[in-house]
């Protein structure tokens, strides 16, 4: 503990851990609220905003999202953040209203991979002590988000009204993802990720058409094309039931999926009953059927009529890819 300050060097930082796949964003969502409360019980902060500098280039925002709107962009990390270009994002953040600002970088040995930025609504409420707790907490978040940068990522645009700005943004997120993709389980994590602001969802899944004796796959499931992608059983009756349901139909809605007795479609180990309601879309190559991508909330009825054209688009754009993916895995025997 520093002699002049009363918290201790190891100040509480929430620890965020995920088995095998990388974290969603909502998942960081969630994350960032925990990491925002600590933030605010230790220093002055109306607002703690979080940067993550992936491996790759660029920025993603872990939170809050409502800065994404903003444009609030953190300046670039070439390996590490200059001291002029954190002055600048205080500087924009006070123009917004905030007086009292302080921006830290995430650092991990000589490169930044995030940066912290709190702000206060009242004047001159941070002091020496404050940025010194900020910088401490940095160092503890610098191992989790040099494992975040690690992952391929893609930033979702602005949430659009307009269609053809909608059109314009699913398009250019969900290429993206299929650009960046190595394997089945970044498909579905990058498409996720593209459709996080025009559509929120905690959960995305692909549901891909298989040869019997499976007859479906989840592709986040499968490492890559020639990992076997055999469900249990009771992972491959959950599918039935939900394939079941949804028909025929482009595109559906559940408000509530307890009440439709249709759980979402989970690998082992995950835990469906978590997941209320769900918006689905059919992938279709002409007419041959190649599955579905699902979006789902905890939240029920969470979905509304308007994000159907966006999760429908989404999907026109991923058929031949999942259609594609299904046929090498195939090919290569992974249904053996």
């Amino acid at each position: 503990m520093d002699s002049d300050s009363p918290f201790p060097a190891d100040a509480l930082v929430p620890v965020l851990t995920w088995p095998g796949r990388r974290p969603s964003l909502a998942d960081l969502g969630t994350w960032h609220e925990a990491l925002t409360n600590t933030v605010a019980s230790l220093v002055a902060a109306d607002i703690a905003a979080v940067w993550l500098y992936p491996a790759r280039g660029g920025s993603v925002l872990i939170g809050p999202a409502g800065l994404s709107s903003d444009r609030l962009s953190p300046p670039p990390a070439e390996p590490l953040v200059s001291q002029e270009g954190l002055y600048a994002l205080e500087d924009r953040l006070r123009a917004a209203g905030y007086p009292s600002v302080i921006a830290v970088p995430i650092r991990a040995e000589m490169q930044d991979v995030g940066l912290l930025l709190i702000g206060s609504l009242k004047r001159d409420a941070h002091t020496l002590t404050d940025l010194r707790l900020l910088h401490r907490m940095a160092s503890q978040l610098s191992t989790v988000c040099r494992r975040l940068a690690a992952f391929a990522w893609v930033v979702p645009a602005p949430v659009a009204d307009e269609r053809t700005a909608i059109v314009a943004a699913v398009t250019e997120g969900v290429l993206e993802a299929i650009g960046r993709a190595r394997e089945g389980g970044d498909l579905v994590q990058l498409v996720s990720d593209a459709l996080s602001n025009q559509v929120p969802h905690d959960r995305c899944e692909l549901i891909a058409v298989a040869p019997a004796p499976d007859c479906w796959a989840l592709v986040s499931a499968g490492r890559n094309a020639s990992t076997p992608l055999h469900l249990d059983a009771d992972v491959t009756d959950l599918v039935d039931a939900l394939v079941f349901h949804l028909g025929s139909r482009s595109v559906a809605r559940i408000p509530d999926l307890r009440f439709s007795e249709t759980p979402w479609p989970a690998a082992a180990g995950e835990e469906p009953g978590r997941v209320r309601s769900m918006v689905a879309a059919r992938l279709d190559i002409g007419d041959e059927f190649v599955g579905w991508l699902c979006l789902g909330s905890e939240t029920p009825a969470w979905f509304r009529e308007e994000d159907e054209a966006a999760v429908h688009l989404a999907a026109r754009i991923l058929a031949p890819r999942v259609a594609g993916w299904t046929a090498r895995a195939e090919l290569r025997g992974a249904w053996d």
